[in-house]
């Protein structure tokens, strides 16, 4: 009798702790554990048929139909160009600006992140694909007939031409393309190079000699922004109001001056 009243008592405590999750599987979780402590009831008020009906489909099978339905709708996919300062993969952790800026919008939509690193010259084609929903890790140019959503910029930035030591003129100069890492590995050999750089990689690539190469910077105004799949505009409505918010409170400002000292 005592173990029933226990049981029931925690019952609105468990119903409260999963009605006021914000991560989707964590609700369900909270779900399924107070259909087994409602099953748990069933079975102590000595009725068994009903207990097992309520473990094997409210705790069993309507939890594993949760699951499944949240496998898609509760992730937040971002295609990542992986870059020092904006996204990078540190040890087991991911880490910078778009990363934290993306952690927060996740969390308020409830959403479990997930960041799939690719090519910056991929990140586009993932968007447009449906493969992703976010795309983020640098300046990529976008056509008006394209679907897809622009944030507001949440960090300036600048375009840097680097070229050398055989070359005689910037002209053949390319948009990076590829891995940081194998720009990084020629920049360090002081092997032939001709490319344009955003300001986030040109730093990286400055912490190594460049006294071989050349370098200039253009004089257009750009900034960093993610760009959001047209199929997801609560999404894009959210990231705005979440730069609206961190640029408005300072917050923004105190991220930029952590991962870009």
């Amino acid at each position: 009798m005592t173990a029933r009243w226990v049981l029931l008592a925690l019952l609105p405590f468990v119903a409260g702790i999963a009605l006021l999750q914000r991560r989707r599987l964590y609700a369900i979780i909270g779900m399924g554990l107070f259909s087994l402590l409602l099953a748990s009831v069933f079975f102590l008020s000595h009725a068994p048929d009903v207990a097992i009906t309520e473990a094997a489909i409210g705790a069993a099978l309507a939890t594993f139909i949760y699951v499944l339905a949240i496998r898609k709708t509760g992730r937040l996919t971002v295609a990542a160009s992986e870059v020092p300062g904006l996204i990078e993969r540190v040890g087991e952790e991911i880490s910078g600006l778009e990363w934290e800026i993306l952690d927060r919008a996740a969390a308020s939509l409830g959403l479990d992140l997930i960041v799939r690193f690719q090519p910056l010259e991929d990140v586009k084609t993932s968007l447009l694909r449906g493969e992703a929903d976010v795309g983020a890790g640098g300046l990529i140019p976008i056509e008006e007939n394209e679907r897809l959503l622009q944030t507001p910029e949440h960090l300036p930035t600048a375009r840097f031409r680097v070229w050398g030591p055989a070359e005689e003129a910037s002209s053949r100069l390319a948009p990076f393309r590829g891995d940081l890492s194998d720009l990084i590995d020629t920049a360090r050999r002081g092997a032939p190079l001709a490319v344009e750089l955003d300001l986030a990689r040109f730093l990286a690539v400055s912490r190594y000699n460049l006294d071989a190469y050349r370098v200039a910077k253009d004089e257009d105004a750009l900034s960093y922004t993610f760009l959001v799949s047209a199929s997801q505009p609560d999404i894009h409505r959210r990231l705005t109001n979440l730069l609206t918010d961190l640029r408005s409170s300072g917050d923004l400002e105190t991220m930029i001056r952590r991962h870009f000292p």
